[in-house]
């Protein structure tokens, strides 16, 4: 993989040292093995190699070509080298870039259709006088770009652009989507940024930058790719084959490395089934694959809910069990509070997350596989929206409104039988529920409220934020609070702001600890093919997660395959360490709420707060600790990057 930067001027020089400057962001934060960068008259391009495949040891990037006259740099590793070989009939040695650069000889920017991995990119044509900027059909990988009167820079990092231009401004509005997005979604938009005039690709995207303004061109949409499915009639013993063989496809091609491969391995069904095929297909070469599993410090309260499991160790150890060739590594970041590391995480991600309970255990694992050798770690957290997914609300409500009564009947008694919940109550509730979502359904598009749910935003702040409409735009579903129909998911399963977060903590993270962070159950043909899937098979006859639990069943430990209520609670402690360091923490909040000269808190809310919970935090508190942290690392980003 590669960091990737550069700048174009239709007319004016460019600066003596912009190599220095758009390099020295990256020199700070990332782990680089070679720099390089080409400059011809008033276009410059850079590019930060990270040696993570054989390929990678003889890229040259940015790539140079006189016919047709073209400069290319490009972060990128494509999962189908072998068909893209076969078709340009390049030798097997070919670099990544070496085979993008020379799609665009041959096809130009319809280049993109081509391509299928992690990657962004950057050509300028100097006959054309057009920049193209693209990424992939997930935005795997994050690229920033800024349009300042005759120039256009762009950069994987964006304190690489703003190193050439300091005085963008503050986005107001970003801070505010963070502020006011729902539960713990960061953004509510999948192009803006904390800067006025900075953004970043959206998913299956290309931009056509020329002098006279910058075109976007959707080169890529599951909704206008053609359905995999060829079966003329309806066979989930047939969709589950195919969905068996396309994940092992997407797990095999995510191994592709130099080193060694690990995972972040949870006992849940997304990065247990990620880490099975990963563990067979690497035992067919005698590799080993390095799980790493965090466990709690303190011992977590018991849970009312006996099905949540709050410590994973056991239920991991009968993955590990089956095969001999993963090698466990079990975490708890030295039992430290999950606000320690604050000021390294805003700094390494240049934006504001919510995720702070999890990141710190995240970047322990970056850390352990990153010195254990490992090139590629997986993970498996979209596996909600695609291989796992299948609530069964969802799918039952989905056949009861299609009136197919008798399946409904069948599924739902199977369900409530495996368990064990009474038959008549759960027919009760389910038609007293699915006949209210479906009126939900006729009434007009749900509308959010002028309010956040946070008790600490400054409410003035939103006086003139169009709340409703930036909400209502982005939203992935209409009626939040009933079930999913089968348009929402489809809406849902290819969020495009969720993708654009995930890209930039997935390159920014791996770009400081020389890893590649591979999701197969976000790969677009994983995406492609839940999409077009028909919606009664994610929870086939009443199993939900059918997919996982109908194709498994020789992989995964079989009781976990048939504890349908099972649900493992991440980071069940990261409550219990802020309460054991309350008295050590508060004197940073305080100093970081209650005077800073933002205005984006309630300095009074806060203040009634920290007061009233002086002397310890109850359990009662965490709801409200929560809202409390989402303005806090808003507070802390704003001071570290001089907003305030």
């Amino acid at each position: 993989m590669s960091a990737i930067w550069g700048i174009i001027s239709w007319d004016a020089p460019l600066p003596q040292n912009i190599k220095e400057q758009m390099q020295l962001p990256f020199q700070k934060k990332c782990k680089i093995d070679r720099y390089s960068s080409v400059q011809k008259d008033t276009v410059f391009m850079g590019c930060g190699i990270q040696y993570l495949t054989d390929e990678s040891l003889s890229e040259v990037l940015p790539y140079t070509s006189g016919s047709p006259d073209f400069f290319m740099t490009a972060d990128c590793l494509l999962d189908n080298r072998k068909e893209l070989l076969s078709l340009l009939q390049l030798p097997a040695s070919t670099p990544d870039g070496t085979v993008m650069a020379q799609a665009y000889s041959r096809f130009g920017i319809s280049c993109l259709k081509y391509f299928r991995g992690l990657f962004s990119l950057a050509v300028y044509d100097f006959a054309k006088k057009t920049l193209y900027l693209a990424a992939d059909q997930m935005a795997s990988r994050c690229l920033y770009y800024y349009e300042s009167g005759r120039q256009v820079s762009f950069s994987t990092l964006s304190s690489a652009i703003l190193q050439v231009f300091p005085e963008i401004p503050e986005n107001p509005l970003f801070f505010k989507d963070f502020l006011t997005a729902p539960g713990l979604a960061p953004n509510i938009s999948p192009e803006d940024t904390p800067y006025r005039g900075m953004y970043k690709l959206k998913p299956g995207t290309c931009l056509e930058i020329t002098s006279r303004g910058i075109t976007e061109h959707t080169y890529w949409t599951p909704a206008d790719e053609a359905s995999p499915f060829s079966c003329g009639s309806f066979s989930a013993a047939r969709y589950g084959r195919s969905f068996r063989q396309l994940y092992s496809d997407c797990v095999r091609d995510a191994l592709r490395c130099n080193g060694e491969v690990g995972i972040c391995l949870s006992s849940g069904l997304d990065s247990a089934s990620v880490g099975t095929l990963a563990a067979t297909h690497l035992q067919q070469g005698h590799r080993n694959l390095y799980a790493y599993t965090y466990v709690p410090y303190e011992t977590p309260h018991p849970d009312k809910n006996r099905d949540h499991v709050t410590d994973e160790t056991a239920d991991v150890q009968k993955i590990l069990d089956m095969y001999p060739n993963m090698k466990p590594h079990f975490l708890n970041n030295h039992g430290k509070n999950c606000l320690e590391a604050l000021q390294e995480e805003l700094e390494i991600m240049e934006i504001p997350f919510k995720a702070y309970a999890n990141l710190p255990n995240l970047m322990e694992i970056y850390e352990e596989a990153s010195a254990a050798g490992c090139k590629v770690l997986l993970t498996g957290q979209a596996g909600n929206s695609t291989v796992s997914y299948g609530y069964i609300d969802n799918i039952l409500c989905h056949v009861y409104h299609r009136k197919h009564y008798m399946t409904f009947l069948y599924w739902l008694n199977r369900y409530a039988k495996h368990v064990k919940e009474s038959r008549r109550s759960a027919l009760k509730s389910c038609i007293r529920y699915y006949n209210a979502a479906a009126r939900q359904q006729n009434l007009p598009d749900t509308v959010p409220g002028s309010k956040t749910d946070n008790p600490f935003v400054n409410s003035e702040i939103l006086t003139d934020y169009p709340l409703a409409a930036r909400h209502t735009k982005y939203a992935p579903t209409r009626t939040p609070g009933f079930p999913m129909t089968e348009k929402d998911y489809r809406s849902w399963v290819w969020f495009a702001p969720f993708l654009t977060y995930i890209g930039e903590l997935e390159t920014k993270m791996g770009l400081h600890y020389g890893l590649i962070l591979r999701d197969p159950t976000r790969d677009s043909r994983m995406v492609n093919f839940c999409y077009h899937l028909p919606y009664e098979i994610f929870a086939w006859q009443g199993t939900p997660r059918w997919l996982i639990r109908g194709n498994f069943r020789d992989l995964l430990p079989t009781d976990l395959l048939d504890q349908w209520m099972r649900y493992g609670v991440q980071n069940s402690d990261y409550y219990l360490r802020i309460q054991r360091d309350w008295q050590k923490l508060l004197p940073d909040l305080e100093k970081e709420l209650e005077a800073s000269p933002c205005n984006y808190c309630s300095e009074g809310t806060v203040q009634a707060f920290l007061a009233h919970y002086r002397t310890g935090l109850p359990d009662e508190a965490q709801d409200d600790f929560m809202y409390l942290c989402f303005v806090y690392i808003l507070q802390k980003y704003l001071k570290i990057y001089h907003f305030c």
